[in-house]
């Protein structure tokens, strides 16, 4: 078996062993420093019943906790307000739609001005708002509605509030790049809110500002929760990347990630703390799409105490779906701050800085601060052949630097591979080819031992090995070598198209109109055995697997033709469908890259050897040096034999002569 045979073989081998090490090493929450444990979900669960709240939601919501309503000293009511603000310009980086809300005097939801949910859109589309990227929307669960950028307390700051600052309405003020939220605690502690937009970025600062009205809230420990980020959904459908996903990692530290369990199981745990160093971000990001917090003042470093993450039941959607199953849809990360008040009549403020956008630094300037930020998010996404696939998405930026399209550059990337490995595999195949014209030739003794030993199989395979001994007829070392070479980049541009943000909506000719997506030709929705339903009729996996089984007709065949032989070309014709199974639903893209090597190797054996034949010449065979070695040894032993005989018949000679 030729070693273009053996590719399908070894790279579903890669595969199974990628998937169960992508299995084996998936992050958890214990993975974080000090990751809490709780109780498992109670499957069939009531709705209200499946999204419990944390001990400081218990707290807001008993009901001795006091209420703008139930007491006469209560703050004033606020008129609800949500409003869209435009940030940017059409056109420049930064552009979105970000939609403030009193609430909680927060941020309910930021659409991307310049990214759309799909390929496609007429002008018109483009100006709705439900086409433009969601990077974060509202989160409505049983017990309240969760925005970025809340503001919850913990049981010491409900000590000096009179409310719940995540589930009262504040007061806003528009200012040129973006809102200003004030509430006015009754009890005498005054917060203001600051989310401004940084000028020609994807980029928020938000300042929360602490004031202090009267001695009985000044100079206390109160533990604030700021929700950086709530409501990520999943970007897209894709079975080889689970996502959203929370993030947090300590300054210096590697990164942690926890992977959204949508049966929501565990609900909450522990990112990061800063007990062994300062919180150096956190977060959330999906495919494509992040949206990244980091203190940037030294208050906010000195007292961010904790990154936490927890499970968001979906209301919506467990109605729609009957079910609560499957309705742990969103995320919802925190950032735990240990103030202390201010003195009376002063002010203390942390400030945050906030990127909403792509996973790309294509966006960022040279020396921004979050570049490192989405390196290390960048790094987890691409796994164990990270360096592999940041060298293969280099190279395809060149290339389509140079082409101007991702498509090509993905075809002169694959041609670039094979005429790279020619060489080699042109040498590989010749060895090959010698070695089936001696296996001809030997066939007839395999053949005869066979028969005169079927009763013996011991002695059969001592005298096999005999023969391919005396012949050297044994396989060419390194007949795969070309085929294991290959594997390192079919894996790395499997990470690289799986997450790089480059080819996302990239289309290349025709029906294909994203490279990250599987080529979807037309919706069939057709029920399928094992798999489930097939959806769309994906056009290049079929087209990729026609062109393996070609490539197997046109392989020749081994010299050998036994059962065992026979059963092997029967499982390596099943091998391309099985492959062709697993990567139905991947990116268009690996399929292209596949069709072009498995029609390169096509041309290369109906074509290329026509015009330069292999020299299948069976060769003299050759000795290896620990060959040669060896036989010197034993004619050096044999001399040495031979010189003793002789000295000992001269001895016996000399001494009859004597008497």
């Amino acid at each position: 078996m030729g070693p273009e045979k053996r590719l399908p073989l070894a790279l579903v081998l890669c595969f199974l062993i990628l998937f169960g090490w992508s299995y084996l090493n998936a992050p958890t929450p214990e993975e974080g420093a000090g990751a809490t444990t709780e109780e498992p979900a109670v499957e069939g669960a009531a709705v209200d019943e499946v999204a419990p709240a944390s001990p400081v939601e218990e707290k807001a919501a008993a009901p001795s906790a006091p209420t703008p309503d139930a007491t006469p000293d209560a703050a004033p009511t606020v008129e609800p307000w949500s409003d869209w603000v435009e940030l940017g310009v059409a056109g420049s980086e930064g552009h979105a739609f970000v939609r403030f809300d009193s609430l909680g005097g927060s941020v309910a939801e930021i659409r991307l001005g310049g990214f759309f949910v799909r390929e496609g859109l007429s002008d018109e589309e483009r100006q709705v708002m439900e086409n433009r990227v969601p990077v974060v929307r509202p989160a409505v669960t049983p017990e309240q509605t969760f925005q970025s950028f809340m503001l919850r307390p913990d049981l010491s700051a409900q000590e000096l509030l009179t409310s719940d600052l995540s589930t009262v309405h504040w007061e806003h003020e528009a200012l040129g790049d973006g809102v200003e939220f004030t509430h006015r605690d009754a009890g005498g502690l005054t917060l203001v809110k600051r989310i401004r937009h940084v000028p020609d970025q994807f980029q928020l600062r938000v300042e929360v500002e602490l004031q202090s009205a009267s001695s009985a809230v000044a100079s206390k420990r109160a533990t604030l929760g700021l929700i950086t980020s709530a409501g990520m959904r999943a970007e897209g459908r894709d079975s080889f990347y689970q996502e959203p996903r929370a993030v947090s990692a300590n300054r210096g530290d590697d990164l942690v990630e926890h992977l959204l369990d949508t049966d929501g199981d565990p609900r909450r745990g522990l990112l990061a703390s800063n007990k062994r160093s300062e919180i150096g971000f956190l977060g959330t990001h999906n495919k494509y799409f992040t949206m990244l917090s980091r203190p940037s003042n030294d208050l906010a470093r000195a007292t961010l105490a904790e990154a936490k993450w927890m499970a968001l039941f979906d209301l919506q959607w467990a109605l729609e779906s009957n079910g609560a199953k499957d309705s742990f849809r969103d995320f919802m990360v925190e950032g735990v701050l240990a103030l202390t008040t201010p003195s009376q009549g002063a002010s203390s403020s942390v400030e945050f800085e906030c990127y909403y956008g792509p996973k790309s630094e294509r966006w960022l300037d040279q020396d921004d601060p979050f570049i490192p930020v989405l390196q290390q998010v960048q790094q987890e996404d691409l796994g164990f052949f990270a360096t592999i696939a940041k060298v293969i998405l280099g190279f395809l930026d060149f290339l389509h630097g140079v082409v101007g399209n991702w498509g090509v550059a993905i075809i002169i990337l694959t041609l670039c591979v094979r005429s790279l490995l020619f060489p080699l595999n042109r040498r590989m195949q010749t060895s090959m080819a010698r070695h089936a014209t001696k296996m001809k030739r030997v066939q007839p003794k395999i053949d005869a031992i066979k028969k005169k030993y079927e009763n013996d199989p011991k002695r059969l395979r001592q005298e096999q090995a005999r023969i391919f001994q005396e012949e050297g007829a044994m396989p060419p070392i390194g007949g795969c070598l070309p085929v294991f070479l290959q594997i390192p980049i079919f894996f790395g541009l499997f990470s690289a198209l799986r997450v790089s943000f480059d080819l996302r909506q990239e289309p290349f000719f025709g029906w294909i109109k994203d490279l990250s997506q599987p080529d979807q030709l037309m919706r069939i929705d057709l029920p399928f055995p094992i798999v489930g339903p097939i959806e769309y009729l994906n056009l290049l996996p079929i087209l990729m697997v026609v062109l393996w089984v070609g490539q197997q007709k046109v392989v020749p065949k081994p010299a050998t033709d036994n059962e065992q032989a026979r059963q092997m070309q029967k499982m390596m014709m099943w091998m391309p469908i099985m492959f062709g199974v697993f990567l139905y639903n991947y990116a268009a893209g690996l399929s292209l890259y596949m069709i072009t090597t498995s029609a390169f190797g096509i041309m290369e054996y109906t074509v290329i050897r026509r015009i330069w034949p292999l020299d299948d010449s069976e060769q003299p065979r050759k000795k290896s040096r620990w060959m040669e070695k060896l036989e010197n040894l034993q004619k050096q032993a044999v001399a040495q034999q031979e010189a003793q005989r002789k000295a000992a018949q001269a001895r016996g000679g000399g001494g009859r002569k004597k008497r």
